[in-house]
């Protein structure tokens, strides 16, 4: 009871030095692919998010494609607190094999999407964390398979003006 006590700490430890300014790596179960995110603030409260998708094992493997909303999640946060996001989400079709693609061992898949952290119930100007969550999980799809998980980065963030004064 004992050792596996300390195990649960010390792994509770080694996970909270994970989170910071720069990306942390979350691999999948069997290492087999990796979520890359390049973060830029571009203006007016709003990020530009590189997103890649990178086969890190020794086969090829089909995944979903980083699509907004669908595969790409993400979630703002003020401390420990979720703020609630307030901005659109689309309504989608199941993914068909227009949505997923074979990435040979190196290969990989990107996309750019801005980030308006407006579209979350921002009140004031601040530091604040933002996960970038490529979740496959609940996607559905027609007759077409492909890699199911979750990876996540996390990103400290600022708002920098009030946000009903950006627009």
């Amino acid at each position: 009871m004992r050792v596996s006590s300390l195990f649960l700490i010390a792994l509770v430890v080694l996970m909270a030095g994970c989170i910071g300014q720069e990306q942390t790596t979350m691999p999948s179960k069997f290492r087999v692919i990796d979520l890359k995110v390049e973060l830029h603030y571009d203006k007016n409260n709003q990020y530009l998010a590189k997103i890649e998708v990178t086969n890190i094992g020794n086969k090829t493997i089909r995944v979903a494609r980083p699509i907004y909303f669908i595969t790409v999640k993400y979630k703002l946060f003020k401390g420990s607190e979720e703020l609630k996001f307030m901005g659109r989400v689309p309504t989608y079709l199941s993914l068909g094999n227009e949505s997923v693609v074979d990435l040979k061992p190196g290969e990989s898949v990107s996309t750019e999407y801005r980030i308006d952290l407006c579209w979350w119930n921002v009140t004031k100007g601040g530091k604040y964390r933002l996960e970038v969550i490529y979740d496959t999980r609940g996607v559905a799809s027609k007759d077409v398979d492909f890699w199911r998980g979750i990876l996540k980065k996390e990103f400290e963030v600022e708002v920098k003006e009030n946000c009903q004064n950006s627009r």
